[in-house]
């Protein structure tokens, strides 16, 4: 696997192959205008992926959604990341992992996905380039996880690294 590669969960049939980051995350599509319902729980936003192909949140509803919002220079994202990398590796068929790196935060994406290459993460990790979904989910801490039922309801939402065991627990609700 060369640097700026790790291996993700593709779109044709979930089988796993070396990609770079996986896309990017927006509360709006190129060329469209959409207003965040302040009330809405959790907000929608569109996931994007590094072939342009879209498709928000709420299309994702019929598995749990794990999501995970995090820095490579964060201290507790580093420490959980390898639990959520085994976590993803056992369940990725199963539920749906957006791992969200806030581009703000970073220095280059270059930094992401070396990052990814030299731990031999797996993850599939979307840039928050502007910081706008990370914003509409309140997060003021990092690492933030936050767990969707397949029914699309929020059923955790916590600031803080967080254990294999107790994502593992939160996902086989």
């Amino acid at each position: 696997m060369t640097a700026g590669q790790y291996l993700s969960r593709s779109d044709s049939g979930g089988e796993i192959s070396p990609v770079g980051v996986a896309g990017e995350v927006s509360l709006t599509l190129t060329g469209e205008q959409k207003t965040v319902d302040p009330d809405m729980t959790p907000p929608d936003f569109f996931i994007i992926t590094d072939v342009g192909k879209a498709k928000s949140l709420a299309e994702l509803r019929g598995k749990p959604v794990f999501i995970n919002f995090w820095n490579t220079w964060c201290p507790p994202c580093r420490e959980e990341m390898p639990d959520l990398d085994k976590l993803y590796r056992e369940y990725g068929q199963d539920v749906e992992f957006i791992f969200i790196n806030i581009l703000t935060g970073e220095k280059s994406v270059h930094d992401v996905t070396e990052f990814l290459s030299d731990n031999g993460y797996s993850i599939p990790v979307y840039l928050d380039r502007q910081g706008e979904v990370a914003r509409a989910y309140g997060i003021s801490g990092i690492p933030t996880t936050v767990v969707l039922s397949g029914s699309g309801e929020v059923v955790y939402a916590s600031a803080g690294p967080i254990s294999y065991k107790k994502a593992r627990s939160l996902i086989d609700k």
